[in-house]
């Protein structure tokens, strides 16, 4: 799915077609959403472990340091000091690692609704990380990066190779929560 007669195909369609598998897998965890507040927070403290790497990864953008103050405040944690760390410097993995994450955020609008049910509302005042990280504009940001970037094919590589990185991040993060955290 590399090109077509008109041209290469663009990089958030090969980065979806590439990662499909691992997206996934890592969703198959979240089937049935919530069973209950421990579940949620595990969920959260996964959540926390995925962004303190994709901020090592990505650097301390405003949208992450917000995600991950936010989580902090639900888990009753005081927020992470980061260091205004250097963004990646190969853009190719850059831009695979801030695809799934920006993606993450669509799922956090899922997720949200899902948290905000649970017993009866009484986690809505505990969802200020879904909200936060819901609400962002990092997905339709990154899409337009993609869109803009004249990547060549070494650059469109690595992308993928960094997208299927940062899902094997997240698969990480979520593996010590995953059985009790979500229902099968």
């Amino acid at each position: 799915m590399e090109a077509t007669t008109a041209g290469p195909v663009p990089l958030h369609q090969l980065l979806r077609a590439r990662t499909a598998a691992a997206h996934a897998r890592l969703d198959a965890g979240f089937t049935g959403g919530f069973r209950d507040a421990r579940a949620y927070d595990a969920y959260l403290g996964a959540m926390a472990r995925f962004l303190d790497h994709a901020i090592a990864v990505i650097g301390a953008e405003a949208w992450l340091l917000d995600a991950r103050a936010a989580l902090a405040a639900d888990l009753g944690q005081p927020a992470p000091l980061t260091a205004p760390a250097p963004a990646e410097g190969d853009v190719g993995r850059l831009a695979g690692w801030r695809y799934v994450v920006a993606g993450a955020t669509l799922g956090a609008r899922v997720l949200l609704r899902q948290a905000s049910a649970l017993d009866d509302g009484a986690h809505l005042p505990r969802t200020r990380f879904l909200s936060t990280f819901s609400s962002s504009d990092a997905w339709p940001h990154s899409l337009a990066l993609l869109r803009a970037a004249g990547f060549d094919p070494q650059a469109r590589a690595r992308a993928c190779e960094a997208a299927l990185e940062a899902f094997a991040a997240a698969e990480a993060a979520f593996q010590p929560a995953r059985n009790p955290a979500h229902a099968a």
